[in-house]
């Protein structure tokens, strides 16, 4: 980048800084999620060790999806080069918890990643010292990745892909977004049509690996027969009990779930779902709004299913193994406008699959899905009731759907290999 557009950007960013102080910082000292994060995201957070010989890998990942996305990279990279340092960062304190639950055990540290302003980047990129650093997927900030290149530090961007909405904002910014991009020494893209977005930005091929999605080598455990058994007794669940599972729930979807679930239980005898809001703190909110559907509602830790209804899931963590027993699996956030969340993990339990219109984060898996009739695309309630009733009406229809989402997931693994023989380049052999 230009010393004039890094100038410009600077001079851009604290204007709005200015203007949106009155605003933000009342929720930077008030609300939970900003009080936590905004000091450390500053820059002003304890570093446990010293690294400046350590030289770490960097790993970055945004947000609960992308550190979700990052554990196979981690592990991986951990056991590739063991005597290899890394650190890991996240940017929301959801991503933050998750890291601790998911990651904790292949890092050596994990912090917050700082916000792209001068002073913190600078003060965070000198304390760490990386080796190198990876960013999963996306958080593609200027200041960032010009301080790194002004130190020979390199950078790779792995798993990348550009939604349609990421793109054509970059695009609206693309004098500052082309020179920040054209940093990577790397990029490890999704599929062809996400080699494309970047190469439209002067990106050169040769820079680009078309690596597959590492979501695809997501290191799932399929439960046994007598583990599925222990966890349905676990959660009070009979066995022969049809079950519905709403995965990573957004507000407004629970409402819609909750009016097709009163018309689906006329049709259905026994039948119960099982809600997992993205945000597990909405439980209870949750629960208030089922009753006033007179439904019986339980949480997850209370773990008292059996006599109730729907059963909520207040914890994180969990919800990878709860698609193990549904009968069909919903994929929450594309009822309203959220991009949609993963529905790997239900494809690898064997699960049909059913989501909404806004798949715009998983544009290639869900579309993957829909083409091989392992998933149904449904565009609204009337919709999403009449799919969810025939597949509860038409249980080898529904069988042969979930074998086909499992085939599709075990069939595109080999990312993360393919991502760990890219990073050889900077890392030198194992």
């Amino acid at each position: 980048m230009k010393v004039f557009q890094l100038i410009i950007y600077n001079l851009i960013l604290c204007f709005i800084i200015i203007i949106s102080l009155p605003i933000l910082l009342p929720f930077a000292l008030i609300q939970k999620k900003r009080k936590q994060t905004f000091l450390k995201r500053l820059g002003v957070q304890t570093i446990k060790f010293d690294y400046s010989q350590l030289k770490p890998i960097w790993v970055h990942a945004l947000s609960v999806g992308e550190v979700l996305s990052s554990v196979p990279l981690v592990k991986t990279l951990s056991k590739r080069w063991p005597n290899q340092e890394i650190i890991f960062s996240a940017s929301t304190l959801t991503g933050f918890e998750m890291a601790q639950q998911q990651v904790e055990p292949y890092v050596k540290e994990i912090i917050y990643y700082p916000y792209d302003l001068l002073y913190s980047v600078k003060r965070m990129i000198k304390v760490i010292n990386p080796k190198l650093f990876i960013l999963v997927e996306s958080d593609i900030w200027p200041n960032f990745l010009i301080n790194l290149y002004k130190k020979n530090i390199p950078s790779v961007l792995v798993n990348a892909r550009l939604s349609k909405e990421s793109y054509r904002g970059y695009r609206l910014l693309k004098w500052f977004m082309q020179p920040a991009l054209e940093t990577f020494n790397g990029i490890c893209v999704q599929s062809d049509e996400q080699a494309r977005r970047f190469e439209s930005f002067g990106i050169d091929s040769s820079n680009i690996l078309i690596s597959g999605n590492v979501k695809f080598d997501q290191d799932l455990h399929l439960l046994s027969f007598e583990e599925l058994t222990q966890l349905k007794k676990d959660i009070g669940l009979s066995e022969n009990i049809p079950v519905i599972i709403a995965g990573s729930t957004h507000e407004g979807e629970e409402k819609i779930f909750a009016e097709i679930y009163s018309q689906l239980k006329q049709k259905t005898t026994n039948l119960k779902m099982i809600i997992a809001p993205r945000n597990p703190e909405r439980a209870k909110e949750i629960q208030v709004l089922l009753q006033k559907y007179n439904f019986t509602t339980s949480l997850y830790s209370k773990k008292n299913f059996s006599t109730k209804d729907i059963l909520i899931v207040d914890q994180m963590g969990i919800l990878g193994k709860l698609y193990a027993v549904s009968d069909i699996a919903f994929v929450g956030g594309s009822m309203v406008p959220e991009g949609g969340h993963n529905p790997l993990e239900p494809a690898a339990m064997s699960k049909p699959i059913v989501f909404g219109s806004d798949m715009h984060d998983f544009p290639e898996i869900s579309k993957q899905l829909v083409k091989a009739k392992a998933a149904f695309q449904v565009q609204n309630s009337s919709e999403l009731f009449t799919i969810i009733n025939y597949l509860l009406k038409n249980d080898r229809i529904s069988k042969r759907c979930g074998e086909k989402a499992s085939k599709i997931f075990f069939e595109n693994q080999g990312a993360v290999e393919r991502t760990m023989l890219f990073l050889q380049n900077f890392l030198g052999s194992p």
